[in-house]
């Protein structure tokens, strides 16, 4: 599916599929890695946590870019 990546939420173990348009920061915060999709109305990050690694989101990101 074009403009979106598969992803694992952690806490759930559910499969999600992100659109890459929302995306505004992937984190890596030591203990897993946040994808940030905005803010809420108070200015506080908002995403999902997910199962995969920092590099691996990377990976399909650029994939995403070709």
């Amino acid at each position: 599916m074009k403009g979106f990546i598969e992803v694992t939420e952690r806490m759930e173990n559910c499969t999600v599929l992100c659109p890459i348009g929302k995306i505004t920061a992937v984190v890596d915060t030591g203990d897993g890695v946040f994808i940030e999709t905005g803010f809420d109305g108070k200015g506080k990050s908002t995403g999902i946590c997910v199962a995969e690694s920092y590099d691996t989101i990377k990976q399909k990101l650029s994939k995403c870019e070709g």
